[in-house]
């Protein structure tokens, strides 16, 4: 299934149809979407070009027109409520949790139940569909925030870790923070400017500061504990992703995360926001090592490449 408006126009339509009880509309449906290599993707594909409200579809269909924005927030890339009630994926690339989620599939087996039975089935995609595409809407109201923040000493993946921080945390004032691999320091110096009581570690960092570590995260003496630890690009690795070993103790998903729950108070919060790769461990293995994950729905920028975020909550 191409990305052009005319096939998703289409689609939609024959759903509609079917969901109307125009069963001769099922055939052509199940076939576009069973062609899809990755049906739970085309679903969402489906949501943001054609389904949702007046107001939503000229939401939507304003941010598909915006060449820069289209690509850095791709909307049927996204964390969708429907698609997962909880975060349980971050361990995964965006396409492939969603093919592995069964959201998709438990849709496209109801459709070929029979003929009769179809028509409920897609009037449940339907009203799935349509959530989907309210939510994108909604999420692209945030996005002008998301916006203002940008430029001077902050990139989007700092803003995107610091509106998540806040939604969470309300006013950093007086809060016990650490980033870890603060680099040129644009999130430290905010988070000193926003009263934090801020400290990085870095194994190489690219400016001087009295704030700023230099070492090793896993082994240097920190002032901890912390009420939050914020990365950003630093625990990457595709490796750990697929339960290999991983060269680089860094993202040894043990070790981090045995780090982690050392340095951060009780009730104290873990944001992790990756631009390239998932998260290196699984929402079990934080479990088992005494977090729980939090469920904080932002629109994200970095799905496309495969990045991943998550919050976890030391108990």
């Amino acid at each position: 299934m191409t990305d052009t408006s005319g096939q998703h126009a289409k689609l939609w339509k024959s759903l509609q149809e079917l969901a109307e009880g125009q069963t001769a509309a099922r055939d052509a449906l199940l076939e576009a979407l069973l062609d899809a290599p990755n049906p739970a993707s085309a679903l969402t594909e489906l949501a943001v070009h054609a389904a949702g409200s007046p107001a939503a579809r000229a939401a939507l269909t304003a941010h598909h027109e915006d060449p820069k924005w289209s690509k850095w927030l791709p909307l049927h890339l996204q964390e969708f409520t429907a698609v997962f009630p909880e975060d349980a994926r971050f361990h995964q690339p965006l396409a492939q949790a969603l093919l592995d989620s069964g959201w998709a599939g438990a849709h496209l087996q109801a459709l070929q139940a029979s003929p009769e039975g179809s028509v409920p089935a897609a009037r449940a995609l339907v009203a799935g569909l349509n959530a989907i595409a309210e939510e994108a809407a909604a999420w692209l109201a945030r996005l002008p925030a998301l916006k203002a923040r940008l430029g001077g000493s902050l990139h989007v993946l700092q803003v995107q870790a610091l509106n998540r921080v806040e939604a969470l945390l309300g006013s950093l004032q007086g809060r016990k923070v650490l980033e870890v691999g603060p680099q040129e320091g644009g999130l430290l110096l905010e988070l000193l400017r926003l009263e934090a009581d801020a400290f990085g570690i870095d194994l190489g960092p690219q400016i001087q500061h009295p704030r700023i570590i230099t070492g090793d995260f896993l082994l240097t003496a920190l002032p901890g504990p912390f009420e939050l630890i914020v990365a950003t690009a630093v625990f990457e690795s595709s490796s750990c992703a697929r339960g290999e070993p991983d060269s680089d103790a860094r993202n040894n998903s043990p070790a981090v995360l045995r780090r982690f729950h050392e340095l951060t108070a009780p009730g104290g919060l873990v944001v992790l926001e990756n631009v390239m790769f998932p998260i290196p461990f699984s929402r079990a293995e934080a479990e088992a090592a005494g977090f729980e994950v939090v469920l904080s729905r932002l629109p994200a920028i970095n799905l496309r490449t495969g990045g991943r975020s998550c919050v976890l909550k030391r108990s």
